[in-house]
């Protein structure tokens, strides 16, 4: 596949989840803005661990996330629904194989052995409880989308090194949500 219809993919390509919940495609966060968004967070968030001294690649981590998606350029946004019933990880696999870039990468993050692929995975969670922010503001019911992602990011935030960077996690507007989802 050419880059460039990557893409042109990646850009158009709606996330299947928010269309399930009712988000007019019109409206709906595409592929391209949930990777540049989840880029943009494992860059700050690798920044904010380096200075707190951790030995860590903050490039490389948000290169990873700005790749972790890009296998839906040819297989789609699959939903949670069949990401239980397939094996998605071999199918993403396949895709980058066949796409020719980010295969490493995907693997990476797909394996969270690294720093920078927990940073990256990390923040494609993040990017996606962000997005159920803002939808939920517009009036949207996208709780469950965001209530399915609060263990996993608590989890991350609890343990090293990421529970290092409380002042980051009250900026972007996670923290409170995590302490309140503690204290219940």
């Amino acid at each position: 596949m050419e880059i460039e219809k990557m893409l042109i993919a990646l850009k158009n390509l709606v996330r299947t989840g928010w269309m399930q919940k009712g988000i007019p495609g019109s409206e709906g966060e595409t592929v391209a803005e949930h990777c540049f968004e989840s880029a943009v967070l494992a860059y700050v968030i690798g920044l904010k661990l380096k200075e707190k001294g951790i030995q860590v690649n903050p490039e490389r981590a948000s290169t990873i996330a700005l790749f972790h998606d890009a296998g839906e350029s040819l297989l789609g946004d699959f939903p949670k629904w069949a990401s239980e019933r397939i094996d998605k990880y071999s199918a993403e696999l396949d895709a980058f194989k066949s796409l020719g870039i980010g295969e490493d990468l995907f693997i990476e993050y797909k394996k969270t052995i690294t720093l920078e692929g927990r940073i990256a995975r990390l923040s494609d969670r993040l990017s996606t409880y962000l997005q159920t922010k803002r939808y939920s503001k517009k009036g949207y019911d996208v709780s469950e989308i965001g209530d399915s992602y609060a263990v996993e990011i608590r989890n991350f935030l609890n343990s090293e090194p990421f529970v290092l960077l409380g002042d980051l996690w009250k900026s972007i507007g996670v923290y409170n949500f995590l302490q309140n989802e503690k204290t219940g």
